[in-house]
């Protein structure tokens, strides 16, 4: 019992417990041993390749640039397209004028004011009647009084007259604007400087927001910058749209939401009226622009002639002469006493007897050459002055109906097809010539560059012979570059 009662005893009794710091030492002596120093080993960076980064550096800047300018080039071409995409343009209108018109033109004395006309008209008749009746009655002294009293009245109504038309002038002169062609250029000692040729121009009209503005071609095409000042003395800058190799004639614009209000409130187009001869022979008229060879110059003077014919190649224009001295380089327009344009100022043509006096184009012929030109019209050239065979000389010539060739010009296709001068036209096209007009209107119908076949009559040893010879036009306009 007793040993069975130890050995249970012994059994039964717990193990003794070990400290942690005899616990630890137990574990780490049954664990492996764990090598931690590749722990403690410093990561080195890789060394750059500064070279290898420099060129892609400069690659990747080559890209953006070649991007860039492939962007731009892009937004540039497609940028037109997408606008008009957007915003589709409206169906410009057509520039227009007005048939010619015969109404009575009006005399500088029926501006004087009626009253006042009478009153001098009466005044006139009596001192008249008086003169005539106390001659002998009165002395000498009372006489002279008189006559000073009606020379006196007399002045005081030319005073009225001309008071009157230059009322009209200044309201022309609204239409009227000085056009600058300007220049640079160095002189010897390559110092740059600018020149301006100076001309007068007219607003012959206004449309789609714009100013159609008649002058003179010469050194337009050539200048740097034209400008165009107004009647208000603004200046706004202008481009030539178009000009004739012609007559010399050019029509430049001006847009008009570059101008100020006061200065469209100020200006205005003209008035273009008839340059017909029985409306004009005789009749006061005015000339505005530079007709003495200064800006702004006004004269008065009367029409002697409105229908003498002018040799111009390939039209019919008609030049009206007056009694006005002015300038041989005198630039502007012929106004008649309602204030409408007649005719516009061309010196070219002069006779050498009368090379100072004023002289115009008429207007009635050159509209429809203005409206051309604004509406930047193609127009075919020949290069052929002539004149239609008048029926008495048909007859006592022999000479066949149709357009007699009285000039040619030079290196012009008419020359370089082998037309020449004293032939006949007959036909143009296969349209039947017998007046110049009939010319000029199978002229109209052609397009520059394109070849056609013109029947022509010329004197030979056995009389008239026909010939068809080809043709082909040349542009007789020529348009600014960008329009």
């Amino acid at each position: 019992m007793d040993k069975d009662a130890k050995q249970g005893g012994s059994r039964d009794r717990e193990p003794e417990k070990k400290t942690e710091p005899e616990r630890r030492t137990e574990t780490e002596q049954s664990s492996p041993t764990v090598n931690t120093d590749f722990m403690k080993e410093q990561i080195k960076q890789r060394p750059i390749n500064r070279k290898r980064l420099a060129r892609r550096t400069l690659l990747t800047a080559a890209l953006a640039v070649v991007f860039g300018a492939v962007a731009c080039a892009a937004f540039l071409l497609l940028e037109p397209v997408i606008n008009k995409m957007l915003n589709p343009p409206e169906n410009p209108q057509a520039v227009t004028f007005p048939e010619n018109t015969t109404e009575e033109e009006m005399s500088p004395t029926d501006m004087i004011e009626s009253d006042k006309e009478i009153q001098d008209a009466a005044v006139k008749e009596q001192v008249s009647k008086m003169d005539s009746e106390i001659r002998s009655e009165i002395s000498k002294e009372v006489a002279s009084q008189i006559r000073e009293q009606a020379s006196e009245e007399n002045a005081s109504g030319m005073e009225e007259m001309y008071d009157a038309l230059l009322g009209v002038a200044k309201n022309v002169q609204k239409s009227c604007v000085n056009v600058s062609a300007i220049s640079s250029d160095e002189d010897w000692a390559g110092d740059t400087f600018q020149s301006a040729g100076q001309m007068s121009g007219l607003i012959a009209a206004e449309n789609n927001d714009r100013l159609y503005i008649l002058s003179d071609s010469d050194g337009l095409s050539d200048a740097d910058e034209v400008r165009v000042t107004f009647s208000d003395g603004t200046q706004a800058e202008a481009s030539l749209l178009e000009e004739d190799s012609v007559t010399g004639l050019a029509v430049l614009t001006v847009k008009e939401s570059a101008l100020s209000a006061s200065t469209k409130n100020e200006i205005s187009a003209a008035a273009l009226g008839s340059s017909a001869k029985d409306s004009l022979l005789g009749k006061p008229v005015i000339a505005l622009g530079s007709p003495s060879g200064t800006a702004g110059s006004v004269s008065y003077g009367i029409v002697t002639n409105a229908a003498l014919p002018l040799e111009i190649a390939d039209s019919e224009y008609y030049q009206v002469t007056t009694d006005i001295y002015g300038s041989t380089k005198a630039t502007g327009v012929l106004a008649d006493t309602d204030g409408r344009v007649i005719g516009w100022i061309d010196m070219s043509h002069n006779k050498t007897d009368s090379q100072n006096l004023i002289s115009a184009l008429g207007i009635s012929e050159i509209k429809p050459l203005i409206a051309d030109l604004s509406n930047q019209a193609d127009k075919a050239y020949f290069g052929i002055c002539g004149t239609e065979v008048p029926n008495d000389i048909q007859k006592s010539e022999k000479i066949p109906a149709g357009v007699y060739i009285t000039k040619i010009d030079m290196d012009s296709p008419a020359m370089k097809a082998g037309i020449q001068n004293g032939d006949v036209i007959t036909a143009v096209g296969g349209k039947t010539v017998i007046t110049y007009s009939d010319y000029t209107d199978a002229l109209a119908d052609l397009q520059p560059g394109t070849t056609v076949t013109v029947r022509i009559e010329r004197s030979g040893s056995s009389g008239y012979e026909k010939a068809d010879l080809k043709v082909t036009p040349a542009a007789r306009f020529t348009a600014a570059a960008g329009n």
